[in-house]
C-alpha cells in the first residue's frame, strides 16, 4: 500500500483504507495488533509487548507464532491496496514497526489540530475552537470501537480523557468568543453522560451565568452537591465552590474572564506567559525558558503557598558518550508526547543488571530537563537493592511532594488521599520524574502524573510490561555495547594513547567485560588508580583470575558485578532461581524453551513461565521470539551459583536430560530431512525427553538452522563428558547430513573424530562403524581420499563383523566414490554393483535407488552412457513413490550429466530443471549450485557462452562460503570462457536466493 494513499483509524473502530477500499484487518486480536502499531508508531514494539497486548497476561504457549501470522496476515491486507517498494510493517529485531506517512492517521491529525489550537487560542479564540471542534469531529464513536482485551480497554479509557480534554477547552474557546448561548445544551448533555466530572459542571455555571441566567447557574451547583455527597461523601471542588462564590455576590469580573485556565493538552508551555489570572484571581509566575524560583499552589493544603521548584537530579557523567541511537529515540518520545498533547509521557528503560539504565536515564533526563521547568524529580525506588528494602508508593508521595515544599503536617496519612493531592500539584504543568531502579509496575503506578505535559523515566530490571499494556509507556531496552561502543567507552575515560597502545589487550577486555558498561567502568577505573600506559596489565589480571567476575570484583558492592548480578537473581522465585543456575550448562548461542524445560526436568507450560520471570529480571534474555541466551558474564555469575548448589542441583543429570533433548530432535530432523536415513536404536534417555517438532521438513530444516552453532559444540562436550559416549556419536550421526548440506567439512571431521573417540572408549562396535564411515565421508568431501579410504575399509570390516547389511552396502557406495574421485571408475564398479546386491538383499528399496544412481554416473564416467541411462532410470522408478526428494534430485543431475554426455543437450536441461526444482523445494543449495555447474557445461556446449557464465557465476555464489575448492574449480571454468562472456563474479548475496533466481533465469527463459 503506497504511504500517500492510506488512511488509518484509530478513533472509532481501528480501520485502514486505500483511497476509498477499506482493507480487511482480519478478526478482533490482529486488529489490536494493528491498533498497538498505530498507537505506537514511529517506534517499534517487541513480540513480548505485542503478545502482551493481545493477550494478556496468559498468552498461549502458541502466542509468538501466532503473532507471525496476523502480522503476515496485516501485511498482505495493506499490500493488497497498492503496491510500494517497501512494506508499511517492517521487522526490526525481534519486534515490528508501522512506516505511516504524516496525517495518515486521525490521532495524528486530532493532535496536531488540539496543539495548533492551543498555539492560536490566546490570540484568536475564535479559530482555537474551531480548530478543536475539527479535532473533535475525527472521533467515530469510542477509540478502538470493538477490540477486546485489558491493553484495549486501558487504551479507550485513556483516549477517551484525551477526547474531554480537547471537549473542554472547546468549550472554553467557545466562552472567550462570547458563544454561551451556543455550547449550553451541549455541555448540559455531557453533564448528563459524565455527571462527577466538575469541569463540564463548571463550564455550564459559567455558560449559564454569561447567559444571564444566575439562578440555573447557583441550581447546577447543588446538584452538584447533592451528586457528590450521595455518590462519594466529599464536598464540590475548590474550583467549583470558588466560582459559585463569585457567582453569589455577581463578581464584575466574571463574565469577562473564565473562571478556570483552560486544560494544558500538552501544546505551549502553560507558563509561558509572565503573568495570567488564576482560578482565585492569583497570579501564576512561571518562566517558559527555565525553571523559576516558586509558583503558586492553586488548590488544596498548599493553596496560595509558595512551591519548590525541585532540580534533584544526579551527577551526569561528563565522559557518557554511547547510546546516541536510543538518546534519540527518547527524545523523539518526549517530543511527540508534547507536540500529540495526549497526556504525560511514560518511557520505561529497561535492561539487564550493570547495563548502564541509571547512566542512560540520568544522561537523557538532563538533556531533556530545560523542556521541564517545573521541577525535575529524581527517585531511587531501591527495587533491586541488597541493603535497603522497596520503596513503597506511600513513602515515594511524600518524597515527592516534600520536593515541591509541602509542609509535612499538611500531608495526608492516607496514600489514597496523598495521590490525588500528588496530581492536583503536577495538573497543569511540565515536570520531569526520573523513577530509578523500580522493582515492578504497582510500586511506580500511583506516580504517574495523569495530566498532560509531564514525563516520566523508569528504570527497571523488570520489563514493565504492565505499563506498557495498561499505562501505554514506551519501552527502551538497552543491549550490552558492542565492541566499537566498549572501545569508544574506554577512550573517553583512559584515552586514546593508553587504550590503543596494546590492541590485543583492549581486545581481551572488551571481550571479558561482555559489553557491560559497569565492568567496564570498573576496568577503567582500576586502570586509572593505577595510572597505567596500557591496558596490558589489566587484560593479564583478566585472563589470569579463576574467572572474569573475580577480576571484576570491588570492595563497594554496589560497583561489584557479582553482588550486582545478585540483587537480580535473589529476587527470583525458587523455581527460576533454579533454572537460571541451570541454563549455565545450555550452548552459549542460546537454546530455546524445550531445550531449557528438559534441561530442568519441567513441563514445557512451567518453564515458559518460569522463563518469563527470568526475562523480565533480564537474567535471560530473548534476542528471537521462542530463544532464550544470556551475555558471558551473566553464564559465568550462574555457574558460579550452580557450582555453590550442587548439593540441590545435578549439573551432571541436567546436562544429560539436556543432552537426550537434542539428540531425539536432531535424530526426528535428520530422518525427517534424510528419509533413507536407517534408523537408529536410539540412546534410552532420548525416548522420554521433549523434543521439538521437527516432523515436518520446513521446520526441520528451521531448527537445524538455528541450533547449527551449537551442535558441534554439544558434541564436543559430550565427547568428554562421562557416561555420554552412545548419545555422542548417535547426535554426531543424526546431524551429519545437515553438515554436509552445509559445506561444513572441517566442523564434519572434528565432530566424527569425537564421535569416533567417545564410541572406541566405550567399546561400542555399532557407534565405531558408523563413527568411521561418517568421519570417511567428510574426509573424502575436504579432498582427504586416502585417509577416508582407509576409515571405509575399517568401517565395513566392523559392520561385516555385525552383519548389518545396510552398513556394508552404504561403506561400498562410499568406497565407489572414493575411487572415482581419485578417477578410478572401473576400479569403482565392483564396490557399486556390491552395494546395490546388498541393499536389496536388505529390502531397502531407496537405498537400492540411490546405489542405482551412483551405478549409473559410474557407467557414464566410464564412457558405457546406455547402461548409465538404464540404472539412473531403473533408480527413478524406485524413488517414485519413495518420498525421498534428495535421491530423486541427485537422480535427474545424474540423468542430466548423461543426456549431456551422449550430446542431447535439450533433454540434458530438462533432467536438471527437475534436480533444481527439488534442491529449491528442499533449501539444498549446495547440490542446486553443483547442478548449476552442469547446466553452464552444457550451455557452454550449447553456444551459449553468456548463460554458462550465468550458470557458474550463480554457483560460484554458493561455493564461494560452503567449499573453497568447489569455488576455486567453478573460477577456472569461468576463467576459460570468452572476454565479456563471464560476467562479474557473483559471490555476494544470499546464496539461496542467487540459485533460485539463476535457475530460474537459466532454465525457464530457455522455455526448456
Amino acid at each position: 500500500m503506497s504511504r500517500d494513499m492510506a488512511r488509518f483509524v484509530v478513533l472509532g473502530p481501528v480501520g485502514a483504507w486505500c483511497g476509498p477500499t477499506e482493507v480487511k484487518l482480519g478478526g478482533p486480536q490482529q486488529r489490536v495488533v494493528m491498533a498497538v502499531l498505530l498507537l505506537r508508531r514511529p517506534f517499534p514494539v517487541s513480540a513480548e509487548d505485542l503478545v502482551a497486548a493481545v493477550w494478556g497476561e496468559r498468552p498461549p504457549p502458541s502466542a509468538v507464532n501466532q503473532l507471525r501470522i496476523y502480522v503476515h496476515r496485516l501485511r498482505r491486507a495493506l499490500e493488497e491496496g497498492a503496491p510500494s517498494s517497501e512494506p508499511l510493517i517492517e521487522s526490526v529485531g525481534s519486534g515490528y514497526r508501522l512506516r505511516i506517512a504524516d496525517g495518515s492517521l486521525d490521532l495524528a491529525v486530532f493532535q496536531e489540530k488540539v496543539s495548533a489550537a492551543q498555539r492560536v487560542r490566546r490570540t484568536d479564540a475564535v479559530r482555537g475552537g474551531e480548530l478543536l471542534r475539527e479535532a473533535l469531529a475525527l472521533w467515530q464513536g469510542g477509540a478502538l470501537a470493538g477490540l477486546p482485551g485489558a491493553w484495549a480497554q486501558a487504551q479507550r479509557v485513556r483516549l477517551e480523557q484525551v477526547r474531554l480534554d480537547a471537549l473542554e477547552s472547546a468549550y472554553r474557546a467557545g466562552l472567550d468568543a462570547g458563544a454561551q448561548h451556543d455550547i449550553t445544551a451541549e455541555v448540559s448533555q455531557v453533564v448528563a453522560e459524565h455527571p462527577l466530572d466538575e469541569r463540564f459542571r463548571e463550564v455550564l455555571m459559567l455558560a449559564l451565568y454569561r447567559s444571564g441566567r444566575q439562578a440555573a447557574a447557583l441550581e447546577v451547583y447543588a446538584q452538584t452537591r447533592t451528586l457528590l455527597a450521595e455518590e462519594l461523601g466529599i464536598e464540590p471542588g475548590p474550583e467549583l465552590r470558588r466560582l459559585h462564590e463569585r457567582i453569589l455576590r455577581a463578581d464584575a469580573t466574571l463574565p469577562a474572564s473564565a473562571a478556570g485556565e483552560a486544560p494544558y493538552t500538552g501544546g505551549e508551555n502553560p507558563g509561558a506567559s509572565a503573568e495570567r489570572p488564576g482560578a482565585g484571581g492569583e497570579s501564576l509566575s512561571a518562566s517558559g525558558k527555565g525553571p523559576a524560583a516558586a509558583v503558586r499552589a492553586r488548590s488544596g493544603p498548599m493553596a496560595g503557598r509558595a512551591l519548590v521548584v525541585p532540580a534533584q537530579l544526579p551527577y551526569d557523567l561528563p565522559v557518557f558518550s554511547v547510546r546516541r541511537r536510543e538518546l534519540a529515540e527518547l527524545a523523539d518520545v518526549a517530543e511527540a508526547g508534547r507536540q500529540g498533547g495526549t497526556g504525560t509521557v511514560l518511557c520505561v528503560v529497561a535492561g539487564s543488571a550493570g547495563v548502564g539504565k541509571t547512566a542512560f536515564a540520568v544522561h537523557a533526563a538532563h538533556s531533556l530537563a530545560r523542556d521541564y521547568p517545573d521541577g525535575q524529580i529524581h527517585l531511587d525506588l531501591h527495587g533491586f537493592d541488597a541493603h535497603e528494602s522497596p520503596v513503597p508508593p506511600r513513602r515515594a508521595l511524600r518524597s515527592v511532594l516534600e520536593a515541591f515544599g509541602v509542609p509535612v503536617d499538611r500531608l495526608p496519612d492516607d496514600v489514597d488521599a496523598r495521590a490525588a493531592l500528588y496530581q492536583s500539584l503536577l495538573a497543569g504543568r511540565r515536570v520531569l520524574l526520573l523513577l530509578d531502579n523500580a522493582r515492578d509496575s504497582r510500586q511506580v503506578r500511583r506516580l504517574l502524573p495523569s495530566s498532560p505535559g509531564s514525563m516520566t523515566i523508569v528504570t527497571s530490571r523488570d520489563q514493565l510490561s504492565g505499563l506498557v499494556v495498561r499505562d501505554g509507556a514506551h519501552h527502551l531496552r538497552l543491549e550490552a555495547l558492542s565492541a566499537a561502543e566498549a572501545h569508544g567507552l574506554l577512550v573517553r575515560r583512559l584515552g586514546a594513547a593508553c587504550v590503543d597502545a596494546d590492541p590485543a589487550a583492549t581486545a581481551l577486555i572488551v571481550g571479558r567485560t561482555a559489553g557491560l558498561p559497569l565492568a567496564l567502568a570498573l576496568v577503567a577505573a582500576r586502570a586509572a588508580t593505577r595510572r597505567v600506559t596500557s591496558l596490558r596489565a589489566i587484560a593479564a589480571e583478566l585472563r589470569e583470575a579463576p574467572g572474569t567476575l573475580d577480576a571484576l570484583s570491588s570492595a563497594d558492592s554496589s560497583l561489584d558485578v557479582r553482588s550486582v548480578f545478585s540483587w537480580s537473581y535473589e529476587a527470583l522465585s525458587p523455581g527460576a532461581a533454579r533454572l537460571y543456575r541451570l541454563s549455565s550448562l545450555t550452548p552459549s548461542p542460546g537454546c530455546s524453551a524445550t531445550a531449557l524445560a528438559a534441561l530442568a526436568g519441567l513441563p514445557v507450560p512451567r518453564t515458559r513461565t518460569l522463563l518469563d520471570e527470568l526475562t523480565a529480571a533480564h537474567l535471560v534474555d530473548e534476542p528471537a521470539p521462542g530463544r532464550f541466551v544470556s551475555h558471558d558474564l551473566l553464564r559465568e555469575y550462574a555457574a558460579g551459583l550452580l557450582a555453590a548448589h550442587e548439593g540441590a542441583d545435578d549439573p551432571a543429570a541436567a546436562f544429560r536430560r539436556m543432552l537426550a533433548h537434542y539428540l531425539g530432535t536432531a535424530y526426528t530432523a535428520a530422518r525427517t530431512l534424510w528419509v533413507n536415513l536407517p534408523p537408529l536404536e536410539l540412546h534410552p534417555g532420548a525416548a522420554g525427553a521433549p523434543v521439538a517438532d521437527v516432523t515436518d521438513p520446513e521446520r526441520a530444516l528451521v531448527w537445524f538452522a538455528a541450533e547449527s552453532e551449537s551442535l558441534p559444540h554439544l558434541v564436543e562436550r559430550a565427547g568428554a563428558a562421562e557416561g555420554c559416549e552412545r548419545q555422542t556419536w548417535q547426535l554426531a550421526w543424526s546431524m551429519m547430513d545437515h553438515l554436509q548440506r552445509e559445506g561444513r567439512w572441517d566442523e564434519q571431521i572434528a565432530t566424527q573424530r569425537t564421535a569416533l573417540d567417545a564410541a572406541s572408549r566405550a567399546g561400542d562396535r555399532v557407534g565405531r562403524a558408523h563413527a568411521l564411515r561418517n568421519l570417511a565421508r567428510a574426509c573424502a568431501q575436504a579432498g582427504h581420499l586416502d585417509e577416508a579410504h582407509g576409515h571405509l575399509v575399517d568401517a565395513l570390516e566392523v559392520f561385516e563383523e555385525l552383519g548389518d547389511l545396510v552398513g556394508q552396502a552404504r561403506s561400498h557406495g562410499n568406497l565407489a566414490l572414493v575411487l572415482t574421485r581419485r578417477g578410478e571408475h572401473t576400479a569403482a564398479l565392483p564396490h557399486v554393483h556390491r552395494a546395490v546386491e546388498q541393499f536389496r538383499a536388505a529390502g531397502d528399496r531407496v537405498g537400492q535407488a540411490n546405489a542405482l544412481n551412483n551405478l549409473g554416473w559410474t557407467y557414464a564416467d566410464t564412457g558405457a552412457f546406455p547402461e548409465a541411462l538404464r540404472y539412473c532410470r531403473e533408480a527413478l522408478d524406485l524413488l517414485r513413490d519413495a518420498g525421498d526428494r534428495v535421491a530423486e534430485a541427485a537422480t535427474w543431475d545424474s540423468l542430466g550429466y548423461v543426456h549431456h554426455r551422449l550430446g542431447d543437450h535439450t533433454r540434458a536441461l530438462d533432467c536438471y530443471r527437475r534436480a533444481l526444482d527439488l534442491d529449491r523445494q528442499l533449501g539444498d543449495d549446495y547440490n542446486a549450485a553443483e547442478t548449476l555447474t552442469h547446466v553452464g557445461e552444457t550451455r557452454l556446449a550449447m553456444g551459449d557462452a553468456e548463460g554458462a557464465g550465468e550458470a557458474w557465476n550463480t554457483a560460484l555464489s554458493v561455493f564461494h562460503g560452503l567449499d573453497p575448492e568447489a569455488a576455486d574449480r567453478v573460477r577456472e571454468l569461468l576463467a576459460g570462457l570468452p572476454a565479456g562472456a563471464a560476467g562479474a563474479e557473483a559471490a555476494s548475496g544470499p546464496a539461496g536466493a542467487a540459485v533460485a533466481s539463476g535457475a530460474g533465469a537459466l532454465l525457464d527463459a530457455q522455455g526448456v
